[in-house]
């Protein structure tokens, strides 16, 4: 196993029974940092885009304040950042710099007043500018901005700021903070960012549903930004007559990264910038009848690149047992399932949304509550409760909530813990 990146390949059966048709197979395919790379990080280059109008008022601002200064304190000095804050007009707090004088830098964070209205775009527009003073290869460069209302500005000026923050390679994080923002214009933001810029979780948008979950929500974005490799892609090639059915990403985040991914006898699943806590994909393969014992199904290959090292590659190749045992053929990995199972909620959570805007109130019950049933079963019992609260909702005639729709659009999904 190599001390760069370690690349692993589990299937949810250690044995396949002997059947006269075709077979579904799970492969969890994961790839981390080495030895050599768990202590390790590429310099970060970020801008904070920071709501102060006059809804932050009160807890918002004093936790957006704690929650700032405590990633000041993890940065080292070879990192740069800057701070933006906008209300009705937009201030440079902190011009992009290194992180010489964390004192310095956490007074200027105290100094944050709520006032005004939410006049966003002039804002990203300023963050673009600081984050290119030191936009460079050996950088990870982010934009991360966080609101709690609606902009009061034209959103297609934001939206043509995304679109620049993208050509730039610049993705954007958006993080909204309550009930009140607007979820598909903050998504819209992140995805146009990635147009130039694709990763597994480089530019995104989450959720902060209380005050109190500012503290935990910004770690989460630190440790997005916390990147070992660059142009990381795994590639699953199979063999003459199995096939791929359908390809989720499953860490960091839950994501079904779509048909394309599926090329003949290939998928072909980028990465982009390998966090620490490294990246995992579910595949549903179809396996063709096969005599007993021991075939190769498929060979998964990852090619990265790293700073110090340059470019590299790894390579497994993916063993499955055909027996005529019925007792082994029960047999099933934990690990693989438990990720299947979860895939399984968000998938649940998700089709819940599409039917209930559809006005199928009793289809999306019910999935809702067949959700409901594998969180509690994963010891999910918060998210569990929401959904339950939700169904209660729907057959009440009231709708799924705004929070419950954030939550399964962005918190739902990040359920998966590999470890």
């Amino acid at each position: 196993m190599s001390d760069i990146l370690q690349l692993t390949s589990l299937t949810n059966k250690s044995y396949i029974p002997m059947l006269n048709q075709p077979q579904l197979l799970y492969v969890l395919t994961e790839v981390t940092p080495g030895n050599a790379m768990a202590n390790v990080r590429m310099p970060l280059n970020f801008a904070l885009v920071l709501d102060r109008s006059g809804s932050m008022s009160g807890e918002k601002i004093r936790t957006m304040r704690e929650a700032v200064k405590n990633i000041i304190d993890q940065l080292e000095p070879m990192d740069v950042i800057s701070i933006i804050t906008f209300e009705s007009t937009m201030q440079v707090l902190i011009p992009a710099q290194g992180v010489l004088d964390k004192a310095a830098l956490k007074r200027k964070v105290d100094s944050i007043k709520d006032a005004g209205g939410t006049t966003m775009a002039p804002a990203i527009r300023e963050a673009i500018k600081q984050v290119n003073t030191y936009n460079t290869a050996d950088r990870i460069s982010r934009i991360v901005l966080l609101t709690d209302g609606e902009a009061t500005d034209r959103e297609a000026d934001s939206f043509r700021e995304a679109d620049n923050a993208g050509a730039y390679g610049v993705p954007i994080i958006g993080l909204g903070l309550g009930s009140d923002w607007n979820t598909d214009f903050v998504q819209e933001l992140s995805d146009r960012s990635l147009l130039a810029a694709p990763g597994s979780r480089a530019g995104y948008t989450d959720y902060i549903a209380s005050p109190d979950q500012a503290f935990s929500i910004f770690q989460q974005v630190f440790q997005s930004m916390q990147v070992v490799s660059k142009d990381v892609t795994v590639t699953l090639r199979m063999v003459q007559g199995v096939e791929a059915r359908r390809v989720w990403q499953v860490t960091p985040m839950i994501k079904d990264i779509g048909l394309n991914t599926i090329q003949g006898r290939s998928v072909v699943m980028p990465v982009g910038d390998l966090e620490k806590a490294g990246a995992a994909f579910l595949v549903e393969l179809m396996l063709p009848p096969r005599p007993e014992g021991a075939v190769r199904a498929a060979q998964v290959d990852a090619t990265y690149s790293t700073i110090s090292q340059g470019p590299g590659r790894e390579s497994v190749d993916l063993i499955v047992n055909f027996t005529s045992n019925p007792a082994l053929a029960n047999q099933l990995n934990g690990k693989v399932m438990n990720i299947v199972e979860k895939v399984t909620a968000f998938k649940l959570q998700t089709q819940a949304l599409d039917e209930a805007s559809m006005g199928n109130i009793s289809g999306a019950t019910q999935r809702l509550r067949q959700a409901v049933t594998i969180l509690l079963n994963q010891g999910e019992t918060q998210l569990a409760q929401q959904m339950e609260k939700e169904a209660q909702n729907l057959e009440q005639g009231k709708g799924i909530s705004e929070e419950g729709s954030k939550t399964i659009r962005l918190t739902s999904r990040k359920t998966v813990r590999l470890q």
